[in-house]
């Protein structure tokens, strides 16, 4: 392996994170944040951009055998690269608000994950012993801008923006764009012939529609500061708020409705985006992941407000309302939770714990489903479960016709079995995976707070970055009483899940790394 290569990019992605908290130390005095937080937090970030932009040039390929870049390279310069910025991005956390290491290593992974879950409330025992008394409120604009950032970042993936800024990372892009992209390809996704276009593209329509959702919960009441970290919450998919209550602070029906409609839009393949922004509106409608997305929301909207309409037994303590015989209220909070959780967001406006059983059961099963492939969201993808579902009814068929060869087809493509064998790989892998990391954080988190429900549910919010769960970190709730080497395994588990598995698993094989 190349390792020469792959630690001059790691440097790389690390100059552009700090680059990244010096613009969040800009917005600090922007703000007028505390004197000593804007020159932390500005100091951080320079010092951080400095040391790393010295390193990349001191590793800069030279000659060709230095620009030797394969498949290892590839796909050990994103697990690696992803490992190091979240090391790096949590250092503002400690130097400016005094987290603990494990604590900041968290919530910087969560962020970059997207995966929104957090230890900060008011709980939270900080390095000299005090705590934050209005849990993220206490927080300074620049490191909540930070905290947000770090979800905008993560949600395209900062691979996928180094390749478009940087053509010198044309050396072994494609490696890099497929082991950090989510969902699986089509010929129907490809945007443009280059990598790097791909990825400008993809860019470009990612700050288009960031700041159409800025300009709309601007004009719905909200201060533009909270409109810029909310849109970065929303479009990345992460769910960080700058309420400790998140969106039900705001107890309005626009807030909601538009944060609703944009999740909606972050859950899709961001090259329907593209197709729609170049004129071809009626694409959306002819891809059948699409199709299958709808009906999932629309179903899952229908039986839950069907089930807060009639069930009179029940009072939300975050909506503070029982929702019985109230549609409009009903069918809103369904709509929102429905699109938080299957788009792995994780804002609330309601504790959907308090909610009846059925409820509860849809929304576990949407953690496992996520969004499209393509998307900024987590889970397993809409894609995937299509054609699990399609060759599991193919393989009915074949037990009375058993010479019937599959026909599995996507779009009017017929899928090869390479394809297929990669989703039931990946299929088994994540329930594998699931099962494993249960068990995992049974054993380092013991206690009467790590129930059967909540060990369930934290396993799955962190592997699909959903964020909050059920139990101890419902959406009242926030991580900051597990132990510490919970947080260290849940922080990777937001990592395995952001990069889809493979691309950090594959470090595990002796053979990776053998010539």
């Amino acid at each position: 392996m190349n390792r020469k290569i792959v630690l001059h990019l790691i440097c790389v992605l690390n100059a552009i994170i700090g680059i990244a908290i010096l613009i969040s130390g800009a917005v600090a005095f922007l703000m007028r944040d505390p004197l000593f937080e804007r020159l932390t937090l500005c100091g951080t970030g320079g010092v951080l951009a400095f040391l790393f932009a010295g390193i990349a040039l001191l590793t800069r390929p030279k000659n060709e055998e230095d620009r030797k870049f394969s498949y290892k390279e590839g796909l050990a310069t994103v697990a690696f690269g992803w490992l190091a910025v979240s090391i790096v991005g949590a250092v503002p956390f400690i130097t400016v608000t005094g987290m603990h290491w494990y604590d900041a290593f968290f919530e910087t992974a969560s962020g970059f994950s997207t995966t929104g879950a957090s230890v900060i409330d008011s709980s939270l025992r900080l390095m000299d012993g005090s705590t934050l008394p209005n849990g993220v409120e206490s927080l300074s604009y620049g490191i909540l801008f930070w905290r947000s950032l770090t979800h905008w970042l993560g949600g395209m993936g900062i691979v996928v923006l180094t390749i478009a800024i940087l053509p010198l990372l044309n050396i072994g892009g494609q490696v890099m764009y497929n082991a950090e992209a989510t969902g699986l390809k089509s010929s129907e996704s490809k945007l443009a012939p280059r990598i790097a276009s791909s990825a400008k593209l993809l860019w470009i329509i990612y700050v288009i529609i960031t700041t159409a959702e800025v300009i709309m919960l601007y004009l719905g009441g909200m201060n533009i500061f909270d409109s810029v970290c909310h849109s970065f919450g929303t479009i990345a998919t992460g769910g960080f708020s700058t309420k400790q209550s998140s969106i039900a602070y705001y107890s309005s029906a626009y807030i909601d409705w538009v944060i609703t409609f944009f999740m909606f839009l972050a859950g899709c393949n961001f090259a329907l985006h593209l197709r729609c922004f170049t004129g071809k509106k009626l694409f959306y409608w002819k891809d059948e992941e699409f199709r299958f997305y709808c009906t999932i929301i629309l179903t899952a909207i229908i039986l839950i407000s069907l089930s807060l309409i009639f069930a009179p037994s029940f009072s939300d303590p975050l909506a503070n309302t029982s929702f019985f015989h109230q549609p409009a209220l009903a069918i809103r909070a369904a709509a929102f939770q429905v699109l938080s959780i299957l788009s792995s967001t994780g804002f609330a406006t309601a504790d959907y714990c308090a909610w009846p059983t059925i409820t509860c059961m849809i929304l576990f099963i949407l953690m496992f489903i996520g969004g499209c492939g393509g998307s900024t969201a987590g889970g397993m993808k809409c894609i995937r479960a299509m054609i699990l579902n399609k060759y599991s009814l193919s393989e009915i068929r074949r037990c009375y016709m058993p010479h019937l060869l599959p026909d599995i087809r996507l779009n009017g493509e017929r899928q090869d079995a390479v394809a297929i064998q990669k989703t039931i790989g990946f299929f088994a892998l994540f329930f594998g995976s699931y099962l494993v990391i249960v068990i995992l954080v049974a054993l380092v988190c013991p206690g009467p707070r790590m129930d059967f429900s909540t060990a369930a549910s934290v396993s799955i919010a962190s592997l699909s970055n959903i964020g909050p769960g059920f139990g101890n970190i419902g959406p009242t709730c926030s991580y900051a009483w597990m132990t510490p080497t919970t947080k260290v395994l849940l922080s990777y588990v937001m990592i395995l899940g952001r990069l889809e598995l493979f691309t950090l698993l594959v470090l595990f094989f002796p053979s990776f790394w053998k010539k």
